[in-house]
């Protein structure tokens, strides 16, 4: 229930306040965990420029106590109908490292033509072996480690090849009417009306939606206390036309999602929700 992750996080915000001494632990005889983090420069590869535009970004193990990172990478296609099985890329022993894989390289390593590329996403899925052989994964990570962007889990990530994208096929001022259901409550949600906002991000084929959750959250959560009240804003990205959530969380830190259908009446259909179970089905239609 959500009821009890927020009586969590209020229960360590008070004791995170309580506890003005500092705490009698020595970080020297305190053990630390395998993990690598990853702080991305690029995740996209344009596709009118293939080679200078490459998946970057930097590798580290903040405790200095991993010996190999390996990283795999698998191509998902046919807007992702298809996929192919994990293929090793490269095994990392020195840290920090600097990660770099241009498009080129990606289509060898699958066997195809660049244009074949376009509109797929890598998904990199990453192995790291300790010093004392202990071995870390994306499947055994805390939940915190996972949900919190600012970790940079170094673990699983993803890249698209991306096409130019036109800000002004989306971007403005919208009513959005909502039906939604939430497994914490027994009724659903039928008809809530809220003005939704969605702008261009700093970074290309990229977008800010004002609150992901359309009102609902304010609804249901905030309405009994379980959250505050307020939008939660949500990232949205274009990979040549195909619009969805990415980075995106709510208060809890659980992962949202959402897919963005253009309708022929200009109105856009957002079916989404967040892998706790909420889920909802919006419907855009710009002021």
């Amino acid at each position: 229930m959500k009821i009890f992750k927020f009586l969590v996080v209020s229960v360590l915000m008070v004791l995170a306040y309580a506890c003005s001494k500092p705490m009698l632990l020595d970080p020297a005889e305190t053990e630390r965990g395998i993990f690598v983090t990853y702080d991305p420069v690029s995740r996209n590869i344009s596709s009118e420029d293939i080679e200078g535009t490459p998946v970057s970004g930097t590798f580290d193990a903040p405790a200095n106590n991993v010996a190999s990172h390996d990283v795999y990478v698998k191509r998902i296609y046919d807007q992702g109908a298809s996929e192919t099985d994990y293929v090793f890329l490269t095994t990392i022993t020195e840290f920090p490292y600097e990660f770099e894989v241009d498009g080129y390289e990606l289509a060898d390593l699958f066997g195809v033509t660049v244009e074949e590329t376009f509109a797929n996403f890598y998904n990199f899925n990453c192995e790291a072996t300790g010093s004392e052989g202990q071995v870390a994964t994306f499947d055994n990570l805390e939940g915190e480690l996972i949900g919190s962007s600012d970790q940079l889990q170094g673990l699983r990530f993803q890249a698209a090849v991306v096409c130019p994208s036109d800000p002004d096929v989306i971007v403005g001022t919208y009513t959005a009417v909502t039906n939604s259901t939430f497994p914490d409550f027994e009724d659903p949600l039928v008809g809530l009306e809220k003005t939704i906002t969605i702008t261009a991000a700093e970074d290309e084929g990229f977008y800010t939606i004002s609150d992901f959750t359309f009102g609902t959250y304010d609804h249901f959560y905030a309405a009994v206390g379980w959250c505050p009240y307020g939008d939660w804003t949500g990232t949205i990205q274009d990979v040549c036309g195909n619009f969805f959530l990415v980075n995106t969380f709510d208060f809890w830190g659980e992962t949202g999602f959402g897919d963005f259908t253009f309708n022929g009446d200009g109105t856009i259909t957002v079916v989404g929700g967040t892998l706790f179970g909420e889920e909802w089905t919006a419907v855009l239609t710009k002021q």
